[in-house]
């Protein structure tokens, strides 16, 4: 095994050892919940996910929000408050130009100059944004500290494009790594799919390729949605979300995913 192939299977199996070791412990305070059937709200509050996730795969006409939402606590899988109601906002085409404030407007336009207009990514608002906060010695933008690093991000970006068109939509395990780092969908109160911090750029990408179905993983639930779920199947509330899930998704592409581009 090369150098570069340990490297990637070490950082997928510290990813997957951090994901169980976050878990575990609400693991077992949600089974305590459930033998001494406490009530179902506590039971909603300390609900994980499940310590292997499962991948499912989505219509993009089924994400219908994006948000730059927070995660759920620590170890748990539901948010609570009224995130959905003051935080989320309508997941525009990527075919269509946003206005100035609208929500990501860096990440959609940039997908739009770099693959629809063929620009240079150095041409694009998020590109700009985050030289401009590196030299600000701000928060690092995705991770990167020197523009060179920047760079190296953009050119990654045109890579994952050139093999989404080639190859069609693969999973990241696919890709070599984690499962846990699919497109990260959260659920709203009623039950509906939206877009948070993760995948972004792949899901506006795959779009243009005309690519109809993604895998994504399961990262946020609203509780209200959980105990609905839960009362109307009369079932614990990790398989009434297990069973919605299945019910509504399949764990395979509905469909043969490699498409030509529009």
């Amino acid at each position: 095994m090369r150098l570069e192939e340990k490297m990637i299977s070490l950082r997928t199996s510290l990813v997957y050892t951090k994901w169980i070791l976050i878990h575990f412990p609400y693991t077992l305070l949600y089974q305590l919940a459930c033998l001494f059937n406490l009530p179902l709200k506590t039971k909603v509050a300390w609900l994980p996910p499940p310590l292997s996730p499962p991948v499912f795969w989505a219509s993009i006409d089924q994400v219908k929000l994006h948000a730059s939402l927070p995660y759920p606590p620590p170890g748990r899988w539901c948010h609570k408050d009224d995130w959905d109601i003051n935080m989320i906002h309508p997941l525009p085409s990527i075919f269509e130009k946003v206005p100035k404030k609208a929500n990501k407007r860096d990440v959609h336009q940039t997908i739009r100059k770099m693959f629809i207009k063929k620009k240079k990514f150095r041409k694009t608002p998020q590109y700009k944004n985050m030289v401009y906060r590196v030299k600000e010695g701000k928060i690092n933008p995705q991770g990167c500290k020197t523009i060179e690093e920047v760079d190296n991000y953009f050119r990654q970006l045109k890579k994952a494009f050139k093999s989404m068109e080639n190859h069609g939509y693969l999973t990241q395990e696919q890709l070599g790594k984690p499962s846990v780092e699919e497109i990260r969908l959260h659920i709203t109160r009623n039950g509906e799919l939206c877009l948070g911090t993760g995948g972004n750029h792949r899901i506006r990408m795959a779009e243009i390729l005309g690519i109809k179905y993604i895998p994504f993983l399961l990262r946020g639930i609203h509780q209200e949605w959980v105990m609905k779920l839960s009362r109307e199947l009369s079932l614990p509330p990790n398989q009434a979300i297990s069973h919605w899930l299945n019910q509504k998704f399949q764990k395979t592409p509905p469909q043969p995913i490699k498409h030509s581009i529009i």
